[in-house]
């Protein structure tokens, strides 16, 4: 692959990624720390922007799920930071500028590339991000993720080593011949807890989505959250391009249907 032309966050993210180490078990996965250069972290958990820029997710989904009340984000598309002053809108900018491009998501294809069954280029893929903060209240059922998607990244924006356990879990079904082709939330007791992949500052956790890529969030407690603004992270999703489009194109229709 190209190597990347700076020596900023890039890069760091880059080389870090090519160190990465995949777990096959439950599903393909791995956990890395220092994904971003120390001073970087430091500046982004700096400009992360006040609550009221976040979206209610409950509001914005046509998914309503009550605890989604205690989930708020902010879709990382290239006309976001309008709204945000301009301290932080020229770091997010930037941010979104290396963040959102080819060059990454071509190395974070590569860092699971021996496990497609079909080879993607980065022209073949879209990349989505959002800025999420969980509040007490929030949970996430197992479940394997939308089948357009093809790798996710999870990075964690902790501010210290308090709450390591607030990590995202990977989950084994009780049944082992289950599977899930779409998005549907499950009971925890129906899975078995396989991992908790640390919520520490400035790592990540990696998965290939599957129909068996089951993964959730354990309820958060007001005391879990105590002392932050809540649990802060970035997703990071690469999408199988075409199907995306086709997915998104089939929502729009249904929903102009559903208003005639």
């Amino acid at each position: 692959m190209k190597t990347a032309t700076t020596t900023g966050p890039l890069a760091h993210f880059i080389a870090r990624l090519q160190t990465a180490e995949i777990v096959s078990e439950p599903f393909p996965h791995f956990y890395l720390e220092n994904v971003f250069p120390a001073d970087f972290y430091q500046t982004l958990r700096d400009h992360l922007p006040a609550s009221e820029v976040y979206q209610n997710l409950f509001e914005v989904t046509d998914y309503k799920l009550d605890h989604f009340r205690h989930r708020d984000q902010r879709d990382l598309h290239n006309e976001w930071t309008s709204s945000l002053p301009p301290s932080l809108k020229t770091f997010w900018d930037s941010f979104n500028e290396w963040f959102l491009g080819a060059e990454l998501a071509q190395a974070v294809l590569e860092s699971f590339g021996g496990y497609f069954e079909t080879p993607f280029e980065p022209g073949d893929v879209s990349v989505e991000s959002q800025l999420i903060r969980h509040r007490a209240g929030y949970f996430l059922g197992p479940h394997s993720d939308l089948y357009t998607k093809l790798v996710v990244l999870l990075i964690y924006l902790a501010p210290d080593e308090s709450a390591t356990h607030l990590g995202t879990s990977l989950y084994r079904p009780k049944d082992p011949d289950f599977r899930c082709p779409n998005s549907r939330h499950y009971p925890f007791e129906d899975f078995i807890q396989v991992v908790t992949a640390p919520y520490r500052p400035n790592s990540l956790l990696a998965f290939l989505r599957s129909d068996i890529s089951f993964h959730g969030v354990e309820p958060l407690s007001q005391e879990d959250v105590a002392n932050t603004a809540g649990r802060d992270l970035i997703q990071y999703v690469l999408h199988d391009k075409k199907a995306r489009t086709e997915q998104l194109r089939a929502k729009k229709l249904a929903a102009k249907e559903g208003y005639e």
